[in-house]
């Protein structure tokens, strides 16, 4: 079932649909098939860490079985960054106009040792180019970029404030974010139910508390795929209380006995599967009544303009899902 569900996500991979984030979300794929070698793509970064030495399956934690990360080295076989994920590659990666795993392991590498989000910084960093402060591929901008946030000097404290304030600082018309928080490698005109996720999360724009990728979206209506949408999110929300890992839910997901069946074994409960999906269901409530309580409305659910505006090559797909619609989708859903 895992080599199943694997070999459908390569063949439905953002780059191939035209929904990886490129040059700050003007483009939908960094290297089509007949062009050449996909670099940031996980058969080549598997191949060259493998010939490197490099770890390409490793435990995060003791007595993880599925070893869903990696330890990416250089040429010398020494480590450049643990690990090497997909949302760094498309934010800081595509996003910025990078086309070399080595490239996105230096500037994931300054990420990490400064405590950030790849995805903020990423989003950030290609906003700033949008701006004409860089130009998309230039690593050494990233790094000068990464060194004024660690100086924290004048300039560094404006990039340091992520994403949508960047942009409005710079007067930006293309800025991809979601209640200010940058929008991850998933681009909502082409994946679009993953994009109703991130219109409706309380954080704003976090694909992982609804990422469905594959989901074929084309003459589906805005109902249809919100109803998708929230079976995902459920699912998250349910399993995320319970504080599994989210790599572990191809696996949990679809085995709610097995996994109230361990609750009743360790707890002494007598909890029915359907408690998974009441679980899913209080936690986005809880969620969503707060943000309300924190002035929050439906109109911060509303993806930024040009993704309805600017057709994404090269489907030329634009979004066409409102946040009025989903929302009362999600209401009728809900209950």
């Amino acid at each position: 079932m895992v080599t199943a569900l694997v070999d459908r996500y390569c063949r439905s991979s953002p780059n191939l649909i035209g929904g990886l984030p490129v040059r700050n979300f003007s483009n939908g794929t960094l290297i089509a098939s007949s062009e050449g070698t996909m670099q940031l793509g996980g058969d080549f970064i598997r191949e060259l860490n493998s010939s490197r030495g490099g770890e390409i399956s490793h435990a995060c934690m003791p007595g993880c079985m599925i070893e869903c990360s990696n330890v990416y080295v250089d040429e010398k076989g020494e480590e450049m960054v643990s690990p090497m994920e997909y949302e760094t590659l498309g934010l800081m990666g595509s996003n910025c106009g990078l086309t070399h795993p080595d490239q996105v392991a230096r500037v994931n590498a300054v990420a990490n040792d400064l405590g950030i989000d790849t995805i903020e910084a990423g989003a950030t960093l290609a906003v700033l180019i949008d701006a004409g402060l860089g130009e998309f591929g230039d690593e050494a901008f990233m790094h000068r970029v990464l060194e004024d946030i660690r100086e924290g000097n004048e300039r560094g404290r404006i990039f340091a404030q992520g994403t949508a304030r960047v942009g409005e600082h710079y007067g930006v018309s293309r800025v991809p974010v979601i209640k200010k928080q940058g929008i991850s490698a998933y681009d909502p005109r082409v994946i679009e139910v993953t994009g109703i996720s991130m219109m409706v999360t309380a954080q704003g724009a976090d694909h992982t508390a609804g990422n469905l990728p594959v989901f074929e979206c084309d003459g589906k209506s805005t109902a249809e795929l919100v109803e998708a949408s929230l079976g995902m999110q459920v699912m998250c929300a349910a399993v995320d209380s319970i504080g599994l890992c989210i790599f572990g839910r191809s696996v949990t997901n679809v085995s709610y006995d097995l996994m109230v069946t361990a609750m009743n074994d360790v707890h002494g409960t007598e909890l029915e599967p359907a408690f998974m999906d009441e679980l899913g269901k209080e936690a986005l409530r809880m969620e969503w009544e707060f943000n309300k309580q924190a002035g929050f409305t439906e109109e911060d659910d509303e993806l930024p303009a040009f993704f309805f505006d600017e057709p994404l090559a090269p489907t030329n797909k634009t979004a066409r899902h409102r946040s009025v619609d989903v929302n009362a989708s999600l209401r009728e859903l809900m209950g």
